[in-house]
């Protein structure tokens, strides 16, 4: 029998040596399309569907296949597919993606000359939509807000310093990591560029315009039928977003003018108030000291712990405290603006609004500049500041390196604060006669909390390594293991590291005839996770008798185990404490505190 021989052909991508050139095109066109969205709405969406091109059923309900609605069905079914889906899936394509690629395509049909610069240009391009979705997402995922640029960037020199103080190897070697696969994408996106320019080149010129038209056709009309303003849209403008960003810079911008002119008529006034007493003023601005500690049930035995042995220390020296929460204008970060709120009396929740204070500041009537007036020796101690941009005006201004300590370094701010607190007692305030402002901002509940050293009797053991506060506080041991173990316990030791380093000064430093308020300035970030809203705890410790009823009468509770409610934002907020503490020093005995419970009125800022 002859032998017959049947040869198969199989196409070449078949066989998985390679794809046809336009499939190739078109899933390179995919991957890059989605890295314009995916992270971006794993950060910033509520809700995430992963079914992405057959949308399962219509927002006003399911789908009639039946004879009567079949028709209506096929139409609102093909529109989900090809126009807009109610489902938030994230799975969108990027006009702007489409205009380059298919204009680089058609470049390359009718202008060949100009590879280099129009593969490099559209690389640009898409580097450029990248790189302000990443942006975008970082400032949602970090502040809960869209972007604006002309805050954002002015948080660059803040981002730098937070990377140098804290920063580790590990941290390098992450960012390091991150460089690198950021450069692989880059080159990997240069690459498709010039596959899509070489296959563009092979296409029939009639082909290749009529494609043009019909891709970003399909963009124009799915923008302009469903309006840009939509988040529904299968198709989606980049170039929008940004467009809103500029705005809202513009309206910043316009709100800066007019709190240059307002805030200061009112601060004027305000600045007109005489002191009918001069004691000793003391500002502990405990860093991330937020409602958190009283909203959050992980912390109710040990927060309650923690204020009864407090509440008992200034029993003893007979001392009564008051408390309530005052809504901070930041959370999370941001402290030098709720310094600035604070001293100003006016709201200052976003780097747009310091920067037109920083540029106010010298001839605005703020708190310090009311105290010098009126005979104060000024003092701000600060060993988290590793530059002097002193804007208030202080008398002296004691920054890290002026600690003369050598030892081993602590936390965020690297000196330990009972390091700091002794050597300005020590150094500036005990040379200074009365009456005197001490302004002392914490650093060792700075995140990431690190364990601080042990409160010793001679702040000159504290040169040598020490062993950690808890391990030498066995009655905080107790309290923080009812606390979840991690960021959350190591939060609340810090915070008692620096509640007993406050006693110590009651008890030794702090003499007769003051007022000392004890406030944070924003919500310890990552774990207070939404609870104690934007709200911070706000103490008053005083031994003038003229002021007790008159701090109960302005609700301030006796104490500090008290209940936090939702609302403080429109009862009290940290901008009043400036004309807070001037009713303290300008109250006669006998009368009810006047002031205002949300600081100097500005121009509202836009909301976004």
């Amino acid at each position: 029998m002859p032998e017959i021989r049947l040869t198969l052909r199989i196409p070449e991508w078949m066989c998985g040596r390679s794809l046809p050139a336009g499939a190739g095109i078109a899933a390179g066109f995919i991957a890059l399309d989605l890295l314009l969205f995916v992270p971006l709405y794993l950060l910033v969406s509520q809700e995430h569907d992963f079914w992405p091109f057959f949308p399962r059923e219509h927002p006003r309900g399911q789908y009639d296949w039946g004879w009567p609605g079949l028709g209506r069905s096929s139409y609102e079914y093909v529109m989900q597919l090809f126009v807009r889906r109610g489902n938030m899936d994230m799975f969108r394509v990027s006009a702007d993606w489409v205009f380059i690629v298919s204009s680089l395509v058609l470049a390359s049909r009718f202008a060949g000359g100009w590879r280099a610069a129009a593969v490099s240009l559209a690389w640009f391009a898409y580097v450029a939509l990248l790189a302000f979705m990443a942006y975008t997402g970082f400032v949602h995922a970090l502040f809960d807000r869209p972007g604006t640029v002309l805050d954002d960037v002015l948080m660059l020199e803040s981002a730098w310093i937070f990377v140098r103080d804290t920063w580790a190897f590990t941290d390098g070697l992450y960012a390091a990591a991150f460089l690198a696969a950021a450069a692989g994408l880059g080159l990997l996106a240069a690459r498709y560029l010039g596959a899509a320019w070489r296959w563009g080149a092979g296409l029939d010129r009639r082909s290749a315009a009529a494609g043009w038209v019909i891709v970003n056709a399909w963009c124009v009309l799915s923008l302009s039928w469903f309006g840009p303003w939509r988040d529904d849209p299968v198709i989606q403008l980049q170039a929008k977003h940004a467009y809103s960003n500029w705005q809202r810079s513009q309206d910043v911008l316009a709100t800066v003018e007019a709190l240059d002119g307002s805030a200061l008529r009112e601060a004027a006034a305000l600045a007109e108030t005489t002191p009918v007493r001069r004691p000793d003023v003391f500002l502990f601005g405990v860093e991330s000291y937020g409602a958190a500690l009283w909203a959050d049930d992980d912390y109710r035995v040990a927060r309650q712990g923690l204020m009864d042995r407090v509440q008992r220390e200034l029993d003893a020296l007979r001392l009564p405290m008051f408390t309530r929460f005052a809504a901070a204008p930041v959370s999370g970060g941001g402290s030098w603006m709720s310094t600035a709120s604070a001293l100003s009396g006016i709201r200052i929740g976003n780097h747009s609004t310091y920067w037109a204070w920083k540029r106010m500041a010298r001839r605005y009537p703020h708190l310090i500049s009311y105290l010098e007036r009126h005979g104060y020796y000024t003092l701000a101690v600060q060993p988290g500041a590793t530059w002097a941009e002193d804007l208030y005006g202080y008398d002296d201004v004691v920054l890290r390196q002026d600690f003369s300590y050598e030892g081993f370094l602590y936390g965020f701010g690297h000196v330990p604060d009972q390091w700091a607190l002794e050597y300005a007692f020590e150094n500036y305030w005990s040379r200074r006669p009365r009456p005197r402002l001490f302004h002392f901002s914490t650093v060792s509940t700075h995140f990431a909390w690190e364990p601080p050293p042990r409160i010793t009797e001679d702040i000159a053991a504290l040169e040598e390594p020490q062993p950690s506060f808890i391990e030498t506080r066995p009655d905080y041991v107790e309290l923080a293991l009812t606390v979840p173990q991690g960021w959350k316990r190591s939060y609340f030791i810090t915070l008692a590291y620096e509640w007993e380093l406050l006693l110590a000064a009651f008890r030794h430093r702090i003499e007769p005839g003051f007022i000392a308020l004890i406030f944070g300035d924003h919500q310890p970030p990552f774990i207070a996770d939404g609870q104690g809203d934007g709200d911070v705890a706000f103490h008053v410790v005083t031994d003038i008798p003229a002021l007790s009823g008159p701090l109960a009468a302005a609700g301030f509770a006796v104490g500090g185990n008290v209940a936090w409610e939702p609302g403080a934002s429109t009862a009290f907020r940290m901008e009043a404490l400036y004309p807070f503490l001037l009713s303290l020093l300008s109250t006669e005995t006998g009368d009810s505190l006047e002031y205002s419970p949300t600081g100097i009125a500005v121009p509202a800022l836009p909301a976004w």
